[in-house]
C-alpha cells in the first residue's frame, strides 16, 4: 500500500511540535548556519518563509532584505488569536494558492514544504510565479537516503509527523527545478546523527558532522538553492542598406521576424512529465 502524504495545511502544526523537541532544535541550530552562510548574497526587498514550524527562529535573517514574511496554515493563526497571543507568521493561507502578487518576492523558503505537499509541482508553480526574475528559491528537505529515510520506511503507514511525510531525493527535485529554468547553486546535506530524541546522545555524536566532507551524501536533511532564470529580450534592428536616389532603403533579412513579442522562459515543459525517480 502506498504511502499517502498528508495535507501541507494539516502537517503544520504536528510539524511545529516535533521542532519543539531536542532533535528538532539541534537540526535547527545547524540549519541557521547553513542558511545565513547561503543567503548572504541576497538582497532585495522582502522574502517569504513558508511554513513555520520554528516560530522563534528568524531563518531569512541572514539574507539583505527589507521585509521578511512567514505564511503559516489559518488553523495555527487562529489558534494564536483565541489563545491572546500575538500572530506567528505575517499571513494564512494554503501554500497551493498564495495570496501575493506575482513577481513580488526576492527569496522564499521553503521549509519542508514539499515534504508535506499532496500536489508538490503546484507550490514549486506557484513559487515560481510570485519570485521576481533572477529571485531565489531554497528548499528544506529529509533526505530519503539517511537514517531518516530509514526512519520513514519503518515507520507505519499513517505514523506520526513527519515520518508519515514524502521525502523527495536531491536529484528529484532538482529535475523539477530544471523543468522550470532553476539554476541550481548549491545542494547541501547536513545533520548526519541519526533521528534520535536524546539531547546527552546527540550531544555524544556530535562529532559525526566532521565526517561531512567524506559522506555528506547521508545527512538526515538537505538546503536546495536555486535562481530563477529569465531569458533576456534581445532586440534586433533592421539593416540599413545603401541609399538609392537620395533615399534610405530599408532590407529586411532573410530569415528575420519582427514579432515583438518578448521570449518565452524555458520551463514550459509539464512537470508531471518528469520521468520519476527518487
Amino acid at each position: 500500500m502506498a504511502r499517502r502524504t498528508p495535507v501541507w495545511l494539516d502537517a503544520q502544526a504536528p510539524l511545529a511540535e516535533w521542532y519543539s523537541s531536542g532533535l528538532g532544535q539541534s537540526i535547527l541550530d545547524d540549519l541557521e548556519g547553513v542558511l545565513t552562510r547561503r543567503l548572504g548574497d541576497v538582497f532585495g526587498y522582502q522574502g517569504l518563509q513558508i511554513g513555520d514550524p520554528a516560530p522563534q527562529r528568524d531563518l531569512l535573517a541572514g539574507a539583505g532584505l527589507q521585509r521578511r514574511l512567514k505564511l503559516d496554515a489559518p488553523e495555527r493563526l487562529f489558534a494564536d488569536a483565541v489563545a491572546g497571543a500575538s500572530p506567528r507568521a505575517h499571513i494564512a493561507a494554503d501554500v497551493s494558492s498564495l495570496p501575493i502578487a506575482s513577481d513580488s518576492i526576492k527569496a522564499i523558503l521553503f521549509f519542508h514544504t514539499l515534504d508535506f505537499c499532496e500536489h508538490p509541482h503546484q507550490a514549486l508553480r506557484e513559487a515560481d510565479r510570485v519570485l521576481v526574475d533572477d529571485g531565489q528559491l531554497l528548499i528544506i528537505g529529509f533526505n530519503p537516503f539517511s537514517s531518516f529515510g530509514l526512519r520513514q520506511r519503518l515507520a507505519p503507514l499513517g505514523g506520526r509527523t513527519p515520518w508519515d511525510g514524502h521525502f523527495w531525493s536531491r536529484r528529484r527535485v532538482a529535475d523539477w527545478l530544471s523543468v522550470l529554468d532553476y539554476r541550481v547553486l548549491s545542494s547541501q546535506p547536513l545533520f548526519l546523527r541519526p533521528p534520535i530524541n536524546s539531547d546527552r546522545l546527540l550531544r555524544r555524536l556530535g562529532r559525526l558532522e566532521r565526517l561531512g566532507p567524506l559522506v555528506n551524501t547521508l545527512g538526515g536533511l538537505y538546503v536546495i538553492q536555486a535562481r530563477k532564470q529569465t531569458l533576456p529580450m534581445t532586440t534586433v534592428r533592421r539593416p540599413w542598406l545603401a541609399k538609392r536616389g537620395g533615399a534610405m532603403v530599408g532590407v529586411r533579412s532573410a530569415g528575420y521576424a519582427a514579432t515583438g513579442h518578448r521570449p518565452r522562459r524555458a520551463g514550459v515543459v509539464d512537470l508531471d512529465s518528469v520521468r520519476r525517480e527518487r
